[in-house]
């Protein structure tokens, strides 16, 4: 049985119209082009079970309206709820199967969810669907508003590149997990060529608090910055309420957004800063690919960013042993390092114009005998930085200058004043400068502070690996104190930027 109404102007529901007609199908169309179907405030109109209500204007609900809606709407023109809040339209499905662009306008919550109109549907609204979105034919256009599907919604039809959603707005494709599990984002782009590259994110563990969502939207463009080998696209992907994950995430694009080489290209999250570097691209496939992210982000394809290596020499005095040579630092039994280690340094690198800010700290560097640490920078420190090197009871000596960080291999050499900030190095009677020892408070004077422990630990004829330890050699005695009473004598103090 099938039932039409055609309307000289529109159709005003303004109580209660209940549509329910056994396997039917009700049909309201105007006669008039710019007429709309308008469900008045304070006022009903329902859609039972097993009836299909299929409006070829404009349904427009007014703010206090409902649509409660247990079968199926068939919309071949706009939707637009002027409710402000979130307005539920049913349990049932609702239908976009127009012939020309459609959109859907307000706050709604649609159980059921289909497009199925070549010519796409506009999303104007915070639209939220609970149960199957089925995109048959036709693009979702999101702009500045996001479209999330519930804890149990699910993608149906066979998404594609003329079956998906175009999320290149600030508006996301969301969705509310109900605990671990994964689900593919069907979204792309359509700039110029419809382009669908989804997401899938796989949450392997986490807390799921009510409300939340982990959210999707890109852009078909190279990440500002990629040179080389690269993607021209980037995505970005955030969530809310979801706490102490674990997520695998797998973005799929297209051999058109290949720039280079694609198998020198690595998935990598550009933001937050810095740059962290995944696995390299599936060049098969094509796809990228991130395991055990524990933080979400922008997420691209480009090349990774490798460490850099800092090559430094320096000697510390209290070590010195002449001819270019240190000594190994002893403990109780002998070498407290094995091979050619003498001790350990700390490395940092502070900001050329803020000497407080320490952009990257290097503990336990192993220094050799000859006055050699080798250090691993990450890649994303470019710029220019001091230098600072610490140790245990040295004094602490920095750069006399930034340092570029520029290239992949940065030599610098605390082996002369002009290379020291102040020019704080004492010269040896070998001609070779050295990092002042006797700082046994670590406080960047050497004075009577020092002295005392030294004294202390003297007397009770302490052994081993101690800071009080002033030339290594396993013992507390006259000969660290005469260190730090020279020291002390001149005044020495550590010089900073």
């Amino acid at each position: 049985m099938k039932t039409s109404f055609r309307l000289k102007s529109q159709l005003s529901v303004s109580s209660i119209l209940t549509v329910c007609l056994l396997s039917a199908v009700m049909t309201i169309f105007p006669d008039q082009a710019n007429a709309d179907n308008i469900i008045t405030s304070g006022t009903t109109l329902r859609v039972s079970a097993g009836t299909t209500l299929v409006s070829t204007g404009n349904l427009v609900i007014n703010s206090g309206a409902t649509l409660n809606n247990s079968g199926t709407v068939n919309l071949k023109s706009n939707l637009n709820n002027l409710n402000a809040s979130q307005n539920s339209l049913g349990s049932g499905t609702v239908i976009f199967s127009g012939t020309a662009s459609q959109a859907i306008s307000g706050n709604n919550t649609i159980q059921n969810l289909t497009i199925n109109n070549a010519s796409g549907v506009t999303n104007n609204g915070q639209t939220l669907v609970n149960g199957v979105l089925t995109l048959t034919s036709g693009r979702v256009t999101l702009g500045a508003y996001n479209l999330t599907l519930g804890t149990a919604a699910t993608i149906g039809g066979a998404p594609s590149s003329s079956a998906m959603i175009v999320a290149t707005g600030s508006g996301q494709m969301r969705k509310s997990y109900a605990a671990a599990g994964s689900f593919v984002f069907p979204v792309g782009d359509n700039t110029g060529t419809a382009e669908y590259t989804p997401v899938t994110l796989n949450f392997s563990a986490g807390s799921f608090a009510g409300g939340n969502y982990a959210g999707v939207n890109l852009v078909n463009a190279a990440y500002p910055g990629s040179s080389g080998s690269y993607l021209n696209r980037y995505w970005n992907i955030s969530q809310s309420g979801i706490s102490s994950f674990t997520c695998n995430a797998t973005f799929q694009y297209l051999v058109a957004d290949v720039n280079g080489t694609e198998t020198s290209i690595w998935c990598v999250r550009v933001l937050p800063e810095p740059q962290t570097n995944y696995q390299v691209t599936n060049a098969t496939l094509h796809q990228l690919t991130a395991n055990a992210l524990n933080a979400l982000g922008t997420f691209t394809g480009k090349l990774p960013i490798t460490d850099k290596l800092l090559n430094l020499t320096l000697y510390l005095e209290g070590l010195y042993n002449g001819s270019g040579l240190m000594r190994k630092a002893q403990n109780e039994t002998g070498d407290q390092f094995s091979g050619d280690i003498a001790d350990l340094i700390e490395v940092e690198l502070h900001n050329s114009t803020n000497y407080s800010d320490i952009i990257f700290t290097a503990p336990g560097v192993p220094l050799s005998i000859t006055g050699q640490a080798t250090i691993n920078i990450p890649g994303t420190n470019s710029a220019s930085y001091f230098i600072t090197v610490k140790h245990r009871n040295s004094l602490e000596t920095t750069s006399s200058a930034p340092i570029s960080f520029a290239g992949s291999i940065i030599d610098y050499a605390f082996t002369l004043p002009v290379n020291v900030y102040g020019g704080n190095v004492l010269l040896m009677v070998d001609g070779i400068y050295t990092i002042y020892g006797g700082d046994v408070s670590q406080d960047g004077i050497v004075d009577t502070g020092d002295m005392t422990p030294v004294d202390n630990d003297a007397a009770l004829f302490i052994t081993g690996y101690n800071p009080t330890d002033v030339n290594g050699d396993g013992t507390v005695d006259t000969a660290d104190m005469t260190i730090v009473d020279n020291n002390s004598a001149s005044f020495v103090s550590a010089q900073l930027p």
